[in-house]
């Protein structure tokens, strides 16, 4: 029987420890809408970026022998171990008080790819790649005999154009795979770890500090920008320029390609750069400081959907 939704624990996308960076002494966050910016609202650290079981691997999606001993929270329990030691680190990097090592790149490398990773836009994104591939593949797959053999163990009409209009229904209709919670949480978080986390150690790391409070985050925690691009919101991850992962309203470590590792207060346009990525990149709320506005300094695209439903 299905344990009751409300005593799910709540599990964070974006740590807490990174969104008390924005937050005020009471704990509060103001929270916008990526979807219409003229809804706001103010929220505690230990609701915003967070649903209830998010990384829960139920034991009756295992194999029967792969059930025995099973902690449905055995992911949330790791995430926790890691981010333990990564909000240690952070603290060390905004009071700017060690060297940045590469052991400290290295473990900041992983988080980085973990935020990329682990929230629920990423998730629809993947399955979005997925079911695209899988339309491409039966593309290939679906010959006229194959639907119309179909069609007809079915005891549907098999003509030409009953074909035809099969072939579109499958192609561009409603048909979409849906990957079970256990599948998302391990693809995901495995694709962060093992494929993502060595090409964000490759990159240049650079400490941007500002000299007033500037920054905001959202609900991915970490997000890809690139310049001099007429649309900077469509580079992909690996290709962008840049990836910002802002760790309070002072302070943001950016991951570049090429250049050479720095740690220095910068000009305000970084915070704008920054700003840019993490807005738009949020699948449902941008998070500030009760007290400021950032989202007036930057335009926005407005959202649009594709064949699964998001941007």
């Amino acid at each position: 029987m299905a344990s009751d939704r409300s005593e799910v624990p709540l599990h964070h996308y974006v740590p807490q420890f990174l969104l008390r960076g924005f937050a005020d002494e009471n704990d509060q966050l103001r929270a916008t809408s990526r979807g219409d910016l003229r809804d706001s609202h103010i929220t505690a650290v230990r609701r915003a970026a967070a649903e209830r079981g998010f990384y829960r691997i139920p034991t009756e999606e295992l194999t029967p022998e792969s059930r025995l001993g099973h902690d449905p929270e055995s992911i949330e329990k790791s995430l926790a171990e890691i981010e333990a030691r990564a909000s240690d680190d952070i603290r060390v990097i905004v009071a700017g008080k060690s060297p940045y090592t590469q052991d400290l790149h290295y473990r900041m490398a992983t988080l980085v790819a973990m935020q990329l990773t682990r929230s629920p836009r990423f998730r629809s994104d993947y399955v979005g790649v997925a079911n695209l591939a899988a339309r491409a593949l039966l593309d290939e797959k679906l010959t006229d005999d194959r639907l119309r053999r179909h069609l007809l163990d079915h005891g549907r009409s098999a003509r030409h154009e009953d074909v035809s209009r099969f072939r579109k229904e499958v192609l561009e209709g409603d048909y979409k795979l849906v990957p079970s919670v256990t599948h998302l949480v391990q693809e995901t978080l495995k694709f962060g770890i093992v494929t993502l986390s060595p090409l964000m150690f490759s990159r240049t790391p650079r400490i941007l500090r500002f000299s007033e409070p500037l920054l905001l985050t959202s609900d991915v925690g970490a997000a890809p920008w690139s310049p001099y691009d007429p649309t900077p919101w469509s580079n992909g991850i690996t290709n962008a320029h840049s990836i910002f992962m802002p760790l309070n309203r002072v302070t943001a470590l950016a991951l570049t390609i090429g250049g050479s590792p720095s740690d220095q207060v910068v000009q305000p346009i970084w915070a704008t750069h920054s700003n840019f990525a993490l807005a738009n990149a949020a699948e449902r709320w941008i998070y500030q400081h009760p007290d400021d506005n950032h989202l007036g300094h930057i335009e926005l695209p407005q959202l649009s959907h594709d064949r699964w439903g998001r941007r």
